[in-house]
């Protein structure tokens, strides 16, 4: 049996050995636990730089977004899923006029806003609805069109945001387009326009591209040509429409857009019956983003009914032409019937006086040679205006002495009012030295009609005649002024306008009084204005009238005094053994030169026709040819050229043209 003792040490040793064994143990737990709770400490270090890392990149972000929506041209509001502010942007307040800084509705409730702010819209109900709509859909939305009240035009955008399938809340964006929105309405109803005018206007729109294949035909383009716009697409539109001979000017025309510009050119194409129909065609190239040509944009317009109407009037033209053609013979023919007998009538008249009428004789032909000369003065008046009207008038332009036509227009006014208390005079400046460049035979005709007009309503006083030149106009043109006056009945105010009209006269009692057809001042303002120049009256009632005309006329340059020597081509016809041919067809002319021949004691020669006097200029020389224009068998113009061009005893001798012909110059 073990003692005690012994059992006891037994007891103490194991006890000791079994605390060491657990010192042991929890010296080595207590050491793990060292380790962990460092390790622990140090992941925790870790950690917490991490977070606040994260935090400053969160906060970082949300800064950067902030800034980002508050420069949007937008107005932004961002709710969570309770509709609670997140973020909100200035330009949001602005558009919704709400007077409260961004920062200070962080968190607010948008629950109600929508009903707040319904009244800015123009369907403020619809607006309210729609925003229920999105919310509960949570669909995206962007650029819906909404209208103001106040005629603005917002674009809106809602964006719902999820996380995970979370809903986290919404996103919404109002853009003002107020402008482009306008702009874009003004543009579609400008585009609405011109489609419009363009298809009232019949105009035919067809795009080709560059290789003339056509891209696209327009509605009133397949109307004019018959093909619907299935039939065209992908054709050549050369091959389909043009007209062959047309090719060369097509060709030319798509050279020119090939470098970028626009024509306008005229061709004949086919229908799709084989009808041909001429085109306007406006052509201008379509180019690409790089400003290449890539086609054409062809505006056809149907101008056939046109081309129809110029052939009609080209085709009456010619015939216009051809009338007026036969009217000037006519007219010419007419003068000459018409003046041949009356010229004789005054001629003889003339003559009969020298065969010392008795009184009663005298007064008979006093009467005879004024109806004369009154019936001559109305034809010549009549086939001037005729002449003016047909265009047949010519103005010449040669160098004249404008101071001795008006010198010569007064002396004759002086011989023909000899006899009556009438008093005429000129008054010209004595600083004109030079000829002027103008038609000597139209101030003439002028100063004839104005004298004329003169001395038919002054019973007594005096008429003048003043030239003068008056200061460059605006133009730098200097203007020649010729004044009629008189001291005659002269005219109310309120009739001087209507003298210068066809067939018008101040009234009835002038006309019976004075007689006229109220021809010569409307026929004097037309041969005035036909040569750039005008006419006016100035007047006054019992005082008398003054005609004022002025005329463009060129200063030459070359003195009066040089100009007018002139070589005298043949001595005096009245010198013994001088010898005149008178070609004349008319028997009554014939009588009535002979006789003035005979008086005169000149020797003459008559043939009846042109081809008797050319016969008799072959024969034997004369000192002058007097030679009618119309005559039978061969005419004035015919047998003076056959004298000049043959072997001819007359051929250098002078020719003077006997004429009663109104077209004549």
């Amino acid at each position: 049996m073990i003692p005690e003792m012994e059992l006891l040490q037994r007891r103490l040793e194991r006890e000791r050995t079994a605390r060491k064994e657990a010192e042991a143990i929890l010296e080595q737990k207590a050491l793990e636990l060292y380790y962990s709770n460092t390790a622990l400490r140090q992941l925790n270090d870790g950690l917490e730089v991490e977070v606040q890392a994260r935090t400053r990149a969160l906060s970082t972000e949300q800064s950067r977004l902030e800034s980002l929506i508050e420069n949007l041209d937008s107005g932004v509001l961002l709710e969570d899923e309770n509709r609670k502010i997140v973020i909100v942007n200035d330009l949001f307040c602005k558009l919704f006029g709400i007077p409260l800084a961004p920062e200070l509705l962080k968190g607010a409730d948008c629950s109600q806003s929508a009903e707040q702010s319904k009244h800015l819209f123009a369907d403020p109900d619809g607006f309210t609805a729609r925003i229920i709509e999105l919310l509960s859909k949570r669909e995206i939305c962007l650029d819906e069109i909404l209208h103001l009240a106040d005629g603005s035009v917002f674009f809106r955008s809602f964006i719902p945001v999820f996380s995970d399938a979370k809903y986290m809340g919404h996103l919404w964006k109002y853009t003002d387009v107020t402008v482009t929105h306008h702009a874009q309405v003004d543009l579609k109803h400008s585009e609405e326009k011109y489609r419009g005018l363009i298809e009232n206007m019949e105009l035919g729109l067809m795009e080709v591209s560059k290789s003339g294949i056509i891209l696209r035909a327009y509605p009133r383009f397949c109307v004019m040509v018959g093909y619907q716009e299935a039939e065209l697409i992908g054709q050549s539109a050369v091959d389909l429409f043009l007209v062959p001979e047309f090719s060369p000017v097509f060709e030319a025309q798509e050279r020119e857009r090939a470098t970028g510009k626009a024509s306008v050119y005229e061709v004949q194409i086919y229908k799709k019956s084989g009808e041909k129909i001429w085109v306007l065609i406006s052509g201008a190239p379509i180019f690409d983003s790089d400003d290449q040509v890539i086609g054409s944009l062809g505006i056809h317009y149907d101008i056939t009914p046109q081309k129809e109407l110029q052939k009609e009037l080209e085709e009456a033209k010619r015939n216009a032409e051809a009338a007026q053609e036969a009217e000037k013979q006519f007219l010419a023919n007419m003068s000459h019937e018409i003046r041949t007998p009356l010229n004789a009538i005054i001629g003889m008249s003339h003559l009969l006086y020298d065969t010392q009428p008795n009184p009663e004789q005298q007064e008979y032909l006093d009467i005879l040679r004024n109806s004369a000369e009154m019936l001559r003065a109305l034809i010549t008046d009549i086939l001037d205006l005729s002449k003016i009207r047909s265009g047949h008038l010519e103005v010449q332009k040669k160098e004249f002495d404008l101071v001795g036509s008006v010198r010569t227009m007064v002396k004759s006014a002086q011989l023909r009012l000899e006899d009556r208390p009438v008093k005429v005079v000129a008054n010209i400046d004595p600083h004109f030295k030079h000829l002027v460049l103008g038609d000597d035979l139209l101030v003439h005709q002028i100063l004839s009609n104005l004298l004329g007009n003169a001395e038919k309503f002054t019973e007594k006083g005096q008429i003048s005649v003043s030239l003068s030149l008056v200061p460059p106009n605006a133009t730098g043109q200097s203007m020649y002024e010729i004044r009629v006056s008189d001291s005659g009945i002269g005219i109310p105010q309120d009739k001087q306008e209507i003298i210068f009209k066809t067939f018008r006269q101040v009234d009835g009692d002038i006309k019976r009084k004075f007689g006229g057809t109220g021809l010569g001042l409307a026929i004097t303002r037309q041969i005035i204005e036909i040569q750039g120049g005008t006419i006016h009256l100035e007047s006054e009632l019992g005082k008398g009238s003054t005609f004022i005309v002025q005329l463009p006329y060129l200063d030459s340059g070359k003195a009066i005094v040089d100009a007018t020597k002139t070589e005298q081509i043949f001595r005096p016809l009245g010198s013994k053994g001088k010898r005149l041919l008178v070609v004349e067809d008319n028997h009554m002319n014939r009588k009535y030169i002979g006789t003035l021949l005979r008086k005169w004691g000149i020797h003459h020669t008559f043939a009846h026709n042109g081809r008797e006097g050319w016969q008799l200029s072959m024969q034997e020389p004369f000192d002058l040819i007097l030679m009618d224009i119309q005559m039978p068998e061969m005419d004035g113009y015919e047998a003076t050229i056959a004298i000049r061009e043959s072997v001819n005893l007359n051929k250098d001798t002078p020719i003077i043209a006997l004429t009663a012909s109104a077209l004549l110059s």
